[in-house]
């Protein structure tokens, strides 16, 4: 089970400091009392924070912080790569060394799970989420009633930030979402043939990850997932815009050698739908 902390962002440090006594600790998801003791503000039974540190949290516009043993730290790591938290108008997203790896233009990173799963049908059955990050395909996955969600993620800073992250609170409670740690690439060959009913392929851009677009790993696809089952397949428009890149038309093309068929592009959501057709 994740560990629940109290969330501040710029917002919720203003509405404080001007004296609202109902504000949220979780990004919007709920509502708590606050209470006010000299010039400290008591959040929790357990948890409080200073006038001081609100301060300089009403500053940053952008970041998530949250607070531990009665000290604030932002919701970041900085290892090999850096990665943050951050805010947006619905779910928060993660952001790669500067780079967001959900869509936020014009829409929020749960909004655009919620488009990708309609999309593709999802109500039943077992899915397969290639990629997790913060977990709200697989999270949205359950809530539509599969019965079972197989997330995979590379990092586990990732899964570090997604325990910070409230909105990724049923990534980690929750029976029927299962977890593992490793390369999608590799990790698929010890699932069984002819097992899935839906695959939620939403891999990071092709610069970093040439290999989940290849057609050795579309045919692990085809091989784990039932005959008619259904992915999606997030492929964004990288350089379409400049350099006539389209990659969809690769894709398409590999696609449909690995055995997938009624292949389909969405602009709304930058990625491709379509079936496996072994009859």
């Amino acid at each position: 089970m994740n560990q629940s902390f109290p969330l501040i962002t710029s917002e919720t440090a203003m509405s404080i400091l001007k004296g609202e006594k109902n504000v949220s600790l979780d990004l919007g998801l709920s509502i708590n009392e606050i209470k006010k003791l000299d010039s400290i503000y008591i959040l929790t039974e357990k948890d409080c924070i200073s006038k001081e540190d609100l301060e300089k949290i009403s500053q940053d516009d952008r970041s998530v912080y949250f607070i531990q043993s009665n000290k604030i730290f932002m919701a970041a790591i900085a290892e090999k790569h850096y990665y943050k938290l951050v805010k947006t108008n619905g779910a928060p997203t993660l952001e790669i060394d500067g780079i967001r790896m959900h869509r936020t233009k014009g829409t929020s990173p749960d909004k655009d799970a919620n488009e990708k799963l309609t999309l593709l049908g999802v109500d039943e059955g077992r899915v397969l989420d290639t990629c997790m990050g913060l977990g709200y395909t697989a999270i949205q996955a359950h809530d539509r009633g599969a019965s079972s969600v197989i997330s995979l993620e590379i990092d586990p800073n990732v899964i570090q930030i997604a325990k910070i992250n409230s909105y990724s609170f049923k990534l980690f409670n929750e029976n029927t979402i299962h977890k593992i740690i490793g390369d999608s690439y590799y990790v698929l060959d010890v699932f069984p043939s002819n097992h899935f009913d839906y695959i939620i392929h939403d891999p990071p851009r092709h610069s970093s990850a040439g290999h989940l677009y290849g057609l050795e790993f579309y045919r692990k696809l085809a091989r784990v997932i039932k005959n008619r089952g259904r992915l999606f397949h997030y492929t964004g428009e990288p350089g379409s815009k400049y350099r006539r890149v389209n990659i969809q038309k690769g894709v398409t093309e590999r696609l449909l050698q690995a055995g997938f068929s009624h292949i389909e592009y969405h602009q709304t959501v930058m990625g491709i739908t379509c079936t496996r057709n072994t009859a």
